[in-house]
């Protein structure tokens, strides 16, 4: 037998060895791995897509909108044209769409087109219905257009209750990490209500499987989850109120709320000057925000929840309370008021020049009268006026459903060491008892405390009435003891004195009301008065940002106390300023029905 050389046999070595690799490929391709390249087959013929949710409307008491979805469409252009192609698109867009910049568009397109993309790239990200509406059978017929419908958010009353409302804003890269639905709506909440409910009114994906075949096409519908459509809200608010506080405020600075006293239900509230929320929507442009950063009366600040301001003597009522229950005085003790008094060389003075020379509670708080606080809050003491305070809500939150809500200041000798590293003096107790010094509050906590005075329980302001058609239960807290309880148709009728008695403080500005009001005037002052001043400057004299802050704080009506009104204009002088607007409210909401 002829011997195989030793070249053929390496050869028959190779070509085993490169026919045993073949069958172990085979055997893992078409066994060992079967599962896995079946689920690749089948991932390549079934698509999943996400159904994003439409935003849900936000709707006053009275089913008036206020946040709506406006109908539109984007428009793109499919990736991947030349250059003549692109400049051909673009002068035909530029014909057919209103003030369109083409050099902005031909920046657009260029920056995200690629050989990589698969989508069209978006152009412009809305035009309105109506817009389209006249343009669209001509724009379809080109191929490289695409006009997708979608919807743009839009709030119809502009600037009225802007800080309440809030507005969306395009979603960064922080807040598509911890918002799945924000990724894919590419929008989110950034102020307001429109923060505070995002959750509930941007909604719930959803979910549709489809068989499709290798040129995408849809061959069958398997699974579909819709995206959640009941995220309508419905709010306290009444824009007929809330139109009429705009009004009333028009010339002013601050912020104003009417709230029900009971359940703590918002019926309006604003904080001016306010801005155009729409402007944000879009994105606001470069100048209109620096102009709004730059305005020296703070547009963007909520002054309702973040604004704190000495309260001045509209806490008299809580302050009245703690002397009722830690001295030995009634609401019958009468209480020598000179026009000051002296302690450690220093004066603390009344604000009546010639004092008040004697006062019980009723006209303690009728007149203001602060040498009757500076003496009583000696005796009660700063820990025990604190006690008081605390139930009252100062020092802490609300609870209101608003972001970026403040605290306020109760100040204490533990707030003052730690803060200040100083102690306490009986100088601080006396400043404190007439709502000034480091004490400071915000609107909503004064009308929250009104609130308190006027039901006996401790509401929880909010705004959200109807979340996806389910009414809201807002709990309220019984916070008084008994006989704390027994003292507030005192601190009432002190009250209702100040706006009926003529010697009240706001008799001649709230006595053409409709309705009986029981109110509290305050003026915070924000400079100091020299102890050598013989006479007080008057406020009109004073430069703007020196005059005081003006409070007024009110429930109607008083037979049977329904609703809160609280208004701060600020550096409005003395606290009487807003007598006139508390009494247009107040008609307002008897004109409207709310009270008989």
């Amino acid at each position: 037998m002829k011997k195989i050389p030793q070249s053929f046999k390496i050869l028959y070595v190779v070509f085993g060895i490169i026919f045993a690799t073949i069958i172990i490929k085979l055997y893992i391709l078409s066994i060992a791995r079967h599962e896995y390249y079946n689920k690749l087959s089948v991932a390549n013929t079934i698509k999943t897509e996400i159904l994003v949710p439409t935003r849900g409307q936000i709707l006053d008491r009275n089913n008036e909108p206020l946040a709506i979805n406006e109908l539109g469409f984007n428009l793109a252009l499919r990736n991947r044209l030349n250059r003549d192609e692109l400049e051909q698109e673009l002068a035909f867009i530029a014909t057919h769409i209103i003030d369109v910049d083409v050099d902005e568009l031909r920046e657009t397109y260029q920056k995200f087109n690629s050989i990589y993309r698969r989508t069209p790239v978006t152009l412009i990200d809305f035009v309105p219905y109506a817009q389209m509406q006249i343009v669209y059978a001509t724009m379809i017929q080109k191929k490289n257009i695409v006009i997708t419908p979608t919807t743009k958010r839009f709030y119809p009353n502009n600037a009225s209750a802007a800080h309440v409302i809030g507005y969306i804003g395009a979603s960064d890269v922080r807040d598509r990490e911890n918002d799945r639905v924000s990724r894919y709506t590419k929008i989110i909440g950034k102020q307001g209500l429109e923060k505070y409910y995002n959750e509930f009114l941007q909604g719930q994906l959803g979910e549709k499987t489809i068989q499709v075949n290798s040129l995408n096409q849809q061959l069958r519908l398997i699974q579909e989850i819709p995206a959640t459509s009941n995220n309508d809200m419905k709010v306290s608010l009444d824009m007929r109120l809330q139109e009429k506080l705009d009004s009333v405020f028009s010339e002013h600075n601050g912020a104003a709320i009417i709230m029900d006293a009971h359940n703590g239900e918002i019926l309006a509230a604003g904080s001016y000057p306010e801005y155009n929320i729409n402007d944000f929507v879009g994105g606001i442009s470069h100048k209109k925000y620096k102009d709004l950063l730059e305005n020296p009366y703070k547009p963007l600040i909520n002054k309702l929840i973040s604004g704190q301001y000495p309260p001045g003597s509209v806490i008299k009522m809580g302050m009245a309370l703690a002397f009722l229950e830690f001295t030995d005085t009634t609401e019958k003790t009468i209480i020598n008021t000179p026009p000051y008094i002296e302690v450690n060389k220093h004066k603390f003075r009344d604000w009546k020049a010639g004092g008040h020379g004697s006062a019980d509670v009723y006209k303690a708080i009728r007149e203001s009268v602060d040498v009757y606080f500076y003496k009583l809050s000696q005796i009660a003491g700063i820990n025990n006026i604190s006690l008081i305070m605390n139930k009252m809500g100062f020092g802490q939150k609300t609870g209101i459903d608003l972001p970026y809500e403040n605290m306020g200041i109760f100040p204490t000798p533990e707030w003052k060491m730690k803060n200040y590293s100083q102690q306490w003096y009986v100088g601080d107790t006396i400043v404190t008892s007439i709502g000034q010094g480091s004490f400071l509050a915000t609107p909503m906590q004064i009308a929250r405390y009104t609130a308190l005075i006027a039901s006996g329980k401790l509401v929880t302001p909010h705004f959200a009435k109807e979340l996806g058609g389910m009414p809201t239960k807002i709990p309220t807290q019984d916070v008084l003891t008994k006989f704390e309880h027994t003292k507030l148709p005192a601190l009432r009728l002190g009250m209702y004195q100040v706006c009926s008695d003529p010697s009240g403080t706001a008799y001649r500005v709230t006595r053409s009301t409709k309705v009986t009001l029981a109110c509290k005037t305050g003026t915070a002052q924000v400079v100091g008065i020299a102890q050598d001043a013989i006479r007080r400057k008057r406020e009109a004299d004073m430069e703007y940002w020196h005059r005081s802050q003006s409070w007024i704080t009110a429930f109607l009506p008083y037979e049977n106390p329904k609703y809160v009104i609280t208004i701060l204009i600020e550096h409005g002088g003395s606290g009487g300023r807003g007598g006139p607007l508390l009494a247009e409210l107040a008609n307002t909401l008897r004109d409207l029905g709310y009270v008989r």
